[in-house]
């Protein structure tokens, strides 16, 4: 509006005609690049991001306070995170691996902990954590023969 009108003023102040062009011209490129910068702000909003470096900071900073070591050998890690972030909620993905010989109450309620704090750290944030053994890798291209035997 105020180009139009200040298009206007100057054709009548000058008496140049192509004055008021020229202005409609640059009111027209702002309608587009403001519109662009629109459709650019809402479509972000709809795709998945990574979350900032400060979240995946303070995730990373919640997995090692969970993280055990004993002399010298792993018995509770972290790997395979991803994480995403969709509008103002946040996702991680992650694999936790225990011993083997662990009861599955025992590793359950070690990942619930887990979640709690990691959503406690980070508001918003959903956790999904798969349990595997400390010795096996979810990348495995196959399982040892004796994994698919039931018993009789």
């Amino acid at each position: 509006m105020v180009g139009v009108v200040g298009g206007l003023g100057l054709v009548m102040l000058t008496g140049w005609l192509w004055l008021d062009a020229v202005v409609a011209i640059g009111v027209a490129l702002n309608i587009l690049r403001e519109g662009w910068r629109l459709v650019w702000r809402s479509s972000q909003g709809l795709m998945d991001e990574a979350v900032a470096p400060e979240v995946l900071a303070t995730i990373d900073q919640t997995l090692a306070g969970f993280a055990l070591e004993r002399e010298g050998a792993e018995i509770v890690r972290f790997d395979h995170l991803s994480t995403r972030q969709a509008g103002q909620r946040c996702f991680v993905d992650l694999h936790m691996h225990l011993p083997g010989q662990w009861s599955l109450a025992r590793a359950a309620a070690l990942r619930a902990n887990v979640e709690q704090a990691l959503m406690a750290a980070v508001p918003g944030l959903r956790a999904t954590i798969q349990l595997l053994p400390t010795n096996m890798e979810a990348d495995a291209k196959a399982l040892p023969p004796d994994a698919m035997k039931t018993g009789s």
